[in-house]
């Protein structure tokens, strides 16, 4: 395991401690600006339903709609280039709350213009099977979502409040794991399908929060906590043929290190996600807003 590697990408931590106090200013002011906002909540689920496919199933409801919305998918995750996502939905179709379909166009090609009123019910598929951190992937062993690239959002309403519900798809599911920055709670289970819910303050904090949601076998020893660590760092690995206890012990340096340096942690809890490919595919690092993503040999 490369340590030189995960120290470049844990020291975004210490940038994000230098920014704090501009970040909390900053926040006083958004929720100021947005005090007058809907309080609406736009409402995503997506399901894993036959993942051998590679398709996510999304469906978003969007309520108080006056005439029409317009949606997009981003072109952008925070890498340095303008990428295709919307490329990859198929079947993008809209109804209104009685089940009649509604008249959807699409503007170019990552907007469409849906016509309707009250809430609405926008559905589509979009496929991924790419592995890496920079990238979505679905199959029959795990889902890795980064979801800027497979949820679409409301332009002028980035700031409401947003839920997410997971369906881990029929007879797919009780073997699979969370692992997201993200808090997650189970909700029930419609037959053999396990539905988990997390909310966000809008758009943007859901999105920088990837998921990793796989078998038990292949996310040796599932999820675990770095000891001795406060606030709480876990950690996440989908592979095989790696060393925990030098991984564990690699991260607890650096970690304590960075938040020693920092006189503390920026963040309630923190989440490493790794992939553990030998064939090298998938490589390198993103880090997000409370987590980390990394592709390892």
């Amino acid at each position: 395991m490369n340590f030189e590697l995960m120290e470049m990408r844990c020291a975004s931590l210490r940038v994000k401690r230098n920014f704090l106090g501009v970040k909390l200013i900053s926040l006083m002011s958004l929720a100021l600006f947005c005090c007058g906002a809907a309080q609406a909540t736009i409402s995503y689920s997506i399901s894993l339903d036959h993942p051998e496919n590679h398709l996510f199933h999304v469906n978003v409801a969007i309520p108080d709609v006056h005439g029409h919305v317009t949606i997009q998918l981003p072109a952008w995750n925070a890498t340095y280039q303008i990428r295709d996502f919307a490329s990859r939905i198929q079947n993008l179709r809209a109804i209104e709350k009685s089940g009649d379909k509604l008249q959807s166009d699409k503007i170019d090609k990552q907007t469409w213009n849906i016509s309707g009123n009250g809430t609405i019910q926008v559905a589509y598929d979009i496929l991924w099977d790419e592995p890496g951190p920079f990238a979505s992937q679905l199959n029959s062993v795990h889902a890795f979502m980064n979801l800027a690239e497979i949820l679409v959002y409301v332009p002028e309403r980035r700031n409401e409040g947003v839920e997410l519900y997971l369906e881990s798809g029929e007879g797919k599911p009780l073997p699979w794991k969370l692992a997201t920055a993200l808090d997650f709670s189970f909700m029930m289970m419609r037959g053999t399908t396990r539905v988990n819910r997390a909310n966000a303050i809008n758009y943007d904090a859901l999105v920088d929060a990837p998921i990793e949601y796989g078998e038990a076998e292949l996310m040796r020893p599932l999820s675990f906590q770095l000891e001795g660590i406060n606030p709480p760092v876990w950690i996440a690995v989908h592979g095989e043929n790696y060393n925990k206890r030098e991984l564990e012990e690699g991260l607890t340096k650096i970690v304590r290190y960075e938040t020693q340096l920092m006189g503390g942690a920026p963040y309630d809890h923190y989440q490493f996600i790794f992939h553990i490919d030998p064939s090298g595919a998938g490589g390198g690092g993103m880090e997000h807003a409370n987590s980390t993503a990394i592709g390892a040999t």
